[in-house]
C-alpha cells in the first residue's frame, strides 16, 4: 500500500483539525515569550533576553514555514521536501522551544544524542513538528518524568538505504502491550492523559504519517528501567553500503 492510500481515509476537514492543532504549539511559544519579554522587561532582568527574542524569532518562523506547507491540492498527495539538515541542531530547537512548558514539576528534558550523527535527507519543517508532538505527548502522559531525545550511533540499512534510527524516551508508566497499535489511529487518546493537557490524539497520527512520507518506520515499546520509548527511522543523507 502506498503511503498516500494509507491515509485516503483523512479528508480535507481531519487534515484543517491536525494543522489547527499544531498550529497551536508555535503560537502558545510566541504568545508565552511575549509575556516573559514583558516581565523581563518591566523588572529590568535581561540577562535571558537573547533566547526569549530567540523563541519568539523561531515560534514566528515555525508558523510561516507550517502555513506554507498546508495541504491545498490533493492532502494524501503531499510530499515532504527533503533537504539535507541537521539533527542536533533540530532537537536543540525543540528542546529551547518546550523550556518554560518544561518548568512543569518534575519535567526534565534530556539532549542525550550520539556526538556526529548523520546528516539527515528530510523535511525539516516536518521532522520539527514530529519532535514537538512526541516531546509534547511525553509531558503529557509522563508528566513526572525525565524525557529523553536520543538516536542509535550509526545509520541501519533498509531496503538498500540508510536510516538513522530516533527516540523520545520518557520515564513514565510506559504504554500498554494492547494500545501499541491503536494510539497511531486518528483521535485515539489513551485514558492517562494530564486533566490540564490539550488536544485531540492528532499528534502521533501525523507523526506515523510524517514518518511514512519518509520512507521510514514508527513504533513504541518499553523504554530501558521503565517508560515508553517511541522510535521511529529517517533517511539520512549516507551512501548505504554493501
Amino acid at each position: 500500500m502506498s503511503n498516500a492510500s494509507a491515509h485516503a481515509g483523512w479528508d480535507r476537514g481531519q487534515w484543517l483539525v491536525l494543522f489547527a492543532h499544531d498550529l497551536r504549539k508555535p503560537l502558545c511559544r510566541l504568545i508565552s515569550g511575549l509575556y516573559t519579554l514583558h516581565d523581563m522587561l518591566t523588572m529590568s532582568d535581561h540577562e535571558l533576553l537573547p533566547m526569549v527574542l530567540r523563541i519568539i524569532s523561531d515560534s514566528g518562523n515555525d508558523l510561516i514555514q507550517m502555513i506554507d506547507s498546508m495541504p491545498i491540492g490533493d492532502v494524501g498527495a503531499q510530499q515532504p521536501v527533503m533537504r539535507a539538515c541537521s539533527l542536533p541542531a533540530l532537537v536543540e530547537r525543540v528542546l529551547n522551544s518546550w523550556q518554560n512548558a518544561a518548568q512543569r514539576p518534575n519535567v526534565t528534558l534530556v539532549n542525550d544524542l550520539p556526538e556526529n550523527p548523520p546528516l539527515l535527507c528530510a523535511d525539516e519543517s516536518q521532522v520539527l513538528r514530529l519532535l514537538w508532538n512526541l516531546v509534547e505527548n511525553a509531558m503529557r502522559y509522563a508528566p513526572n518524568s525525565r524525557v529523553r531525545l536520543t538516536a542509535l550511533p550509526e545509520p541501519q540499512i533498509e531496503a538498500g538505504r540508510a536510516f538513522l534510527q530516533i527516540g523520545v524516551l520518557d520515564s513514565g508508566s510506559g504504554v500498554p502491550h494492547e494500545l501499541r497499535q491503536r494510539i497511531f489511529d486518528y483521535f485515539f487518546r489513551g485514558s492517562e492523559a494530564d486533566s490540564d493537557a490539550i488536544g485531540y490524539g492528532l499528534g502521533l497520527p501525523f507523526c506515523k504519517w510524517m514518518v511514512e512520507q519518509h520512507g521510514g518506520r514508527i513504533w513504541v515499546e518499553d523504554a530501558p528501567g521503565g517508560g515508553a520509548a517511541f522510535w521511529f527511522t529517517l533517511p539520512t543523507c549516507a551512501e548505504a553500503q554493501d
